[in-house]
């Protein structure tokens, strides 16, 4: 992000750390679904198809709850999410 040392504190790094790592966790999350969807589209089986799509909104919660957390710890990422939403 080129802070140096001098313009953030300990808090700020654990921040930032943290937000590192949720948008992580939010793009892993994404992945999964998209995987998902990938998968139903050639399964044969109808249970592992069905199974799969409860799995989906599972997933998309987990999306939801992530976004939050990150609109928590970024109030400049929460400002862009209220300009569109």
């Amino acid at each position: 992000m080129g802070y140096s040392s001098q313009e953030i504190d300990d808090e700020q790094l654990a921040i930032i750390d943290d937000l590192e790592m949720l948008r992580e966790d939010l793009v892993g999350e994404l992945q999964a679904i998209n995987q998902y969807h990938g998968h139903i589209l050639i399964l044969e089986n109808e249970e592992a198809a069905t199974i799969l799509e409860h799995i989906i909104e599972e997933e998309k919660e987990h999306v939801a709850e992530l976004l939050k957390l990150i609109q928590n710890l970024d109030p400049v990422q929460a400002d862009k999410f209220k300009e569109i939403l």
